[in-house]
């Protein structure tokens, strides 16, 4: 039942926001807690304060997801199914999860759970939509933020299970699940929670320097009547790092827009700046229209108007909740508790005759009156009892908080599942190497097995294929074409970088290698995508040395400077053009980052100086090699292949797999 109504889903870093989130009208929560969740920056909840989080959430009828949208490495995953069991105890309603190996073993373990496959899985087209659906029973998958609306329709009203679309707040310069810039400058791991958020700094192009890779909030209180119409079932506003002002007022508005079926008006859009912005509000991915008025930082005038909004503290109604107690002699004392439509009983102490002081009607209502500490107060209350009975004060306390818990007990529970590490499968070891053109290649090449161009620039002097990081709908026609002709030409690989294209390529008989864009940190990721028929994995580049010898035969990026970001707005365009389609751009440290155009305006920005491990070769014995040439000429090509033919120590700067 598919868009059935349109959810408005907001955001929780704290329990201050989650009153905000609540009192602005939202339809459902999303949070984290201190593991485990891409905003470990937030104050977050503690299992304790999650389970209250959840109860005042669902006393108010708004459901709760919880954000398990890292990666994880393996001595984690033990942990993280007992995490999820007891979460989902407690009352959660579905978890927001990247990593396509925790994905798996939820699903394996606890199949009754609810998944909502995160932004951090780079969805970007149908297929990849219906592939989650199929093969992890993903009930919602939350789409990239790089879509336009003509995609995201076609996705959704198609698809095989919901869509999520962010709506309003920030978003990543990088292709969400893309970016390892944060990781590669000051080993802070975006894909572990721990972004740095480098591309909010000043870089140069040339003799000018700007904030290149900042980009303003989005918002899309203005096209509210075609999200409509768009198929999509949740809106999710981003903010865990927002108090609650933000998030009431936020969600507010947007609960307004919904109600009314109508745009935001000027004096909204006024009001939503005034709460948080950069210089304003972009929708320009929505809109496919990707320009410079994109871009924005966090001036001093915006952070003005947002210290001049009136602050006031939040006070939510608590809901009433009815009673109907029995207690009749000789019988066990019976209490009905009703929240709306559900209705709980419950059962106590036998009732038995007073030999003195019998309890009167009085002291049984002040007694299950106490809901003090519950989300909760007293509606109507009925109460029909015995004379001259006797029943325990513990004993009604204990009536009223049973019954009061029961309102929120989960139907089918979920037991602590034990982590066991699978046995994976072990693939022929091979080396392979990526080259942006084929002037690049050197003669030298015959050390690799496998040599890929990018599939806008096959040649057949390579036996394979690079896919486009990022292929919407719209493109697939064009890509389609491409791969056809390459596979005529005698391409016989194509290096896969995301779920959405495996089945295409699978079915033109392409042997596959799953780039190290699918962030392949742990054992289940590994399994699940060799059963996809991958022949190969390159694991995550943030595996150190120790983690990556329990991956036997599996790939390692061994040479290159690493793709730091993909960008769907193109750095190039709007600063050296588009005739060029490459450059550099500087850090404040004087570090330059190469940057190239690839299909359809968008970048790949590579890292300033390359992985190197010629002369650590016998630290990497047991694995298939990858090396990746950027703005290597051919001669240089020609050299680093001989310096790892021949163990050559290093020359300049590098960096190693530690």
């Amino acid at each position: 039942m598919k868009n059935s109504k349109l959810e408005i889903l907001a955001p929780a870093g704290d329990y201050s926001a989650l009153v905000g989130a609540i009192y602005g009208g939202c339809d459902a929560i999303y949070f984290g807690t201190d593991i485990f969740n891409a905003r470990i920056r937030a104050t977050n909840f503690s299992l304790n304060e999650a389970q209250k989080a959840i109860a005042l959430a669902h006393a108010h009828s708004k459901k709760v997801y919880i954000t398990l949208n890292t990666q994880l490495f393996d001595k984690e995953l033990g942990t993280m199914l007992e995490y999820v069991s007891k979460l989902h105890n407690m009352g959660a309603d579905a978890f927001i999860v990247a990593d396509f190996g925790v994905a798996s073993l939820i699903k394996k373990h606890y199949p009754q759970i609810e998944l909502h496959i995160s932004t951090q899985a780079s969805v970007h087209n149908l297929d990849g939509a219906n592939f989650l659906a199929k093969a992890l029973g993903a009930t919602r998958v939350v789409l990239a933020r790089e879509l336009d609306k003509n995609n995201i329709e076609f996705i959704s009203k198609n698809c095989d299970c919901e869509t999520e679309i962010f709506i309003h707040g920030a978003h990543c310069m990088s292709v969400s699940g893309q970016c390892l810039m944060s990781y590669a400058m000051g080993g802070r791991s975006g894909n572990r929670g721990e972004c740095a958020q480098p591309c909010r700094l000043p870089y140069a192009i040339n003799s000018s320097s700007a904030f290149f890779l900042s980009l303003k909030d989005m918002s899309l209180a203005s096209h509210i009547s075609e999200i409509l119409n768009s198929g999509v079932t949740s809106l999710k506003i981003e903010g865990r790092m927002k108090n609650e002002e933000y998030v009431s007022g936020v969600t507010k508005i947007y609960r307004r827009l919904i109600d009314e079926k109508r745009n935001a008006k000027a004096e909204e859009i006024k009001t939503l700046g005034g709460l948080f912005s950069r210089q304003g509000f972009t929708d320009g991915y929505f809109q496919a229209s990707i320009n410079k008025s994109m871009l924005g930082i966090r001036t001093d005038k915006d952070k003005e108007r947002s210290r001049e909004l009136e602050s006031k503290p939040i006070e939510l109604e608590r809901p009433m909740v009815d009673m109907q107690a029995e207690l009749i002699l000789g019988k066990k004392a019976r209490l009905t508790v009703s929240l709306g439509e559900k209705k709980v009983c419950v059962e106590g102490d036998t009732i038995e005759e007073a030999i003195n002081a019998p309890i009167s009607k009085a002291d049984v209502v002040r007694c299950l009156s106490k809901l003090g500490s519950t989300p909760f107060k007293l509606g109507k209350i009925d109460v029909s009892m015995s004379e001259n009975i006797i029943l325990r004060i513990s004993s009604l306390n204990a009536l009223r908080r049973s019954a009061i818990e029961k309102l929120f007990e989960v139907e089918e529970k979920a037991e602590v599942a034990e982590y066991d590490p699978p046995s994976l499968p072990i693939p022929e070891k091979i080396k392979t190497a990526v080259f942006l053109d084929a002037g690049q290649i050197p003669k030298n090449s015959d050390y690799f097995d496998v040599v890929f161009l990018p599939l806008d620039n096959y040649d057949s002097l390579a036996n394979g294929v690079m896919m486009p990081p990022v292929i919407f709908d719209s493109e697939w026609d064009e890509v389609e074409k491409k791969l056809k002709d390459a596979r005529g030409r005698g391409a016989e690989w194509a290096l896969v970088s995301n779920i959405g294209q495996i089945e295409r390529v699978k079915s033109l008989g392409f042997k596959m290698l799953f780039d190290y864009r699918f962030n392949a940190f742990n054992r289940p990721c590994v399994e699940f995508l060799m059963k996809q028929g991958a022949q190969n994995v390159i694991l995550s580049p943030e595996l150190m040395l120790a983690q990556a010898r329990d991956f036997s035969a599996y790939s390692l990026v061994a040479y290159g400077k690493l793709p730091l970001m993909t960008t769907h707005k193109c750095v190039l365009k709007d600063t050296v053009g588009c005739d060029k389609c490459k450059g550099y751009i500087t850090d404040r440290q004087g570090a330059r980052l190469f940057v190239i155009g690839i299909s359809h305006h968008r970048n790949v920005i590579f890292n300033s100086v390359p992985t190197y491990m010629a002369d650590k070769l016998s630290d990497l014995k047991n694995h298939s090699l990858h090396f990746i040439f950027s703005d290597e000429t051919q001669n240089e090509a020609y050299e680093t292949i001989k310096a790892y033919k021949e163990g050559k120590a290093p020359n300049g700067s590098f960096r190693r797999i530690k």
